[in-house]
């Protein structure tokens, strides 16, 4: 029998689904494997259900549903809810899968005992993006060397075991459900609990930044978020000398993300912004550590 992965899908009001689910549709998968893509659009009015009954036929099923909860974290336990799958596999909504990106994840998770595997996501930009943030590849996602061992992750590009899910009860915590940030906290207590999660870096999906993005408030409030997230999900739960240890590296990060934004700032943004954001996300831990404040949602606000 067939081992059934689950591709766990999101969707809101994109038509650049119909692109993703081609690129599913395309997939080479490993052998004794079969596919089913669970989709579940977070609008009310279902505009996502038109995309996907073009795929009525085709040879990976499409399931769709809706949940308009007003929560990404609840929208994204619902495709987790609803998948079959021995294996569950994630990307967004805004991104296409190069056509042997299934078979990587898997035979990286078979040749490192992986519980979860990790692939690269290619950001690219449109001919409307500024020059600072291309020339600073701002959007840039963190790239490792094939199996190296990580100890979070993101959905944005995923392959892992489900009986984490069904056996072992792990869902999307639903206070990250606004403000993102909600895969990492899920991969890091799998990671807590003893999962071995792994990147793979020949397992590609590529996304273009949309437009409303590419503006330096939104990437302000983007790494205000991760300081936030980071806070959360592990600086907030350290203790004794872990945290000290924790505080101390986000001390240097300021220090030193401040002398070389000063140093670059002559140079235009393409040179100090990177370490301007890296900046504001250090003292944004700080602060969220002393003081609290509210969190930056960056989701659910339609």
């Amino acid at each position: 029998m067939a081992m059934l992965i689950s591709v766990c899908l999101c969707t809101y009001k994109r038509p650049a689904l119909q692109k993703t689910l081609v690129s599913l549709q395309e997939q080479n998968l490993p052998d004794h494997c079969s596919l089913e893509i669970v989709v579940v659009d977070n609008d009310i009015d279902q505009s996502g259900r038109a995309i996907c009954e073009n795929f009525k036929d085709s040879k990976n099923t499409v399931r769709y549903s809706v949940n308009g909860e007003r929560n990404l974290s609840s929208v994204r336990n619902s495709t987790l809810e609803n998948a079959e799958g021995e294996l569950l596999a994630f990307i967004d909504d805004d991104e296409w899968a190069d056509p042997d990106w299934i078979k990587s994840l898997y035979l990286a998770m078979q040749r490192y005992g992986a519980d979860a595997v990790f692939g690269r996501v290619n950001v690219l930009y449109p001919d409307t993006a500024p020059e600072w943030i291309i020339d600073g590849d701002l959007f840039r996602k963190d790239i490792q060397k094939t199996g190296a061992l990580l100890t979070k992750g993101a959905t944005s590009n995923a392959l892992m075991k489900s009986i984490w899910v069904k056996h072992n009860g792990f869902r999307f915590d639903t206070r990250f459900g606004k403000s993102g940030g909600e895969d990492t906290d899920f991969f890091h207590r799998m990671y807590q609990q003893g999962a071995k999660l792994v990147f793979e870096n020949q397992a590609i999906v590529s996304e273009i930044v949309e437009s409303h993005r590419l503006n330096t408030d939104y990437l302000v409030k983007q790494n205000i978020r991760i300081g936030q997230t980071h806070w959360n999900y592990l600086w907030s739960k350290q203790r004794g000398l872990a945290f000290i240890k924790t505080g101390c590296f986000v001390l240097a990060q300021i220090v030193g993300a401040g002398l070389f934004a000063l140093g670059n700032l002559p140079f235009g943004k393409k040179r100090y912004m990177r370490w301007y954001l890296l900046l504001v996300r250090n003292l944004t831990k700080i602060k969220t550590a002393v003081a609290g404040g509210n969190t930056v949602e960056l989701y659910g606000n339609h």
